[in-house]
């Protein structure tokens, strides 16, 4: 099931007063999927790429992994936990969310830096020149030396 991506509002807080929260002019968007195993809440997943039905492909989700075979790359970020594979989940697709990003080696991250998936099942972390995968997000609070890996703000780059 899709949102919407069409602009509703430019508007930060409503006419209230209350604020939008993370929604505003729609700048979030959410997609449900199937999770294929345990999946925690700020998880990155990926597409079930290796499923031989065309229409399975997109409808379960992994955690992504580049170290996987086949590698899979993230495309979005688990909004709530799948305690259970065949669980329903709620995945960012784009926009704003907390996501698992490690620390860069213990040296840590600025905003703004580009995120891409790694060897740690879940997490994504600085992007390297060197790999072909795909940028999958930006980082939108910084991230400490020597934090591990925690959950951060990022915002999500739409790749498919």
């Amino acid at each position: 099931m899709a949102s919407a991506t069409y602009l509703q509002s430019l508007d930060s807080v409503y006419e209230d007063g209350t604020p939008r929260g993370v929604t505003p002019s729609n700048r979030r968007q959410i997609e449900t999927f199937i999770a294929k195993e345990v999946i925690a809440i700020g998880d990155w997943v990926a597409f079930d790429i290796a499923a031989t039905a065309d229409g399975d492909v997109t409808l379960g989700v992994y955690k992504a992994d580049s170290n996987s075979a086949p590698v899979r790359p993230a495309f979005g970020v688990a909004l709530h936990a799948a305690t259970a594979a065949e669980d329903k989940i709620e995945v960012c697709i784009s926009g704003v969310c907390n996501a698992s990003v490690g620390d860069n080696g213990g040296a840590g991250s600025a905003i703004g830096t580009l995120l891409q998936t790694t060897s740690t099942a879940g997490t994504v972390d600085v992007a390297s020149a060197a790999s072909a995968l795909p940028v999958c997000g930006i980082l939108a609070e910084a991230v400490p030396g020597g934090a591990g890996i925690t959950l951060k703000r990022v915002v999500v780059r739409k790749s498919f």
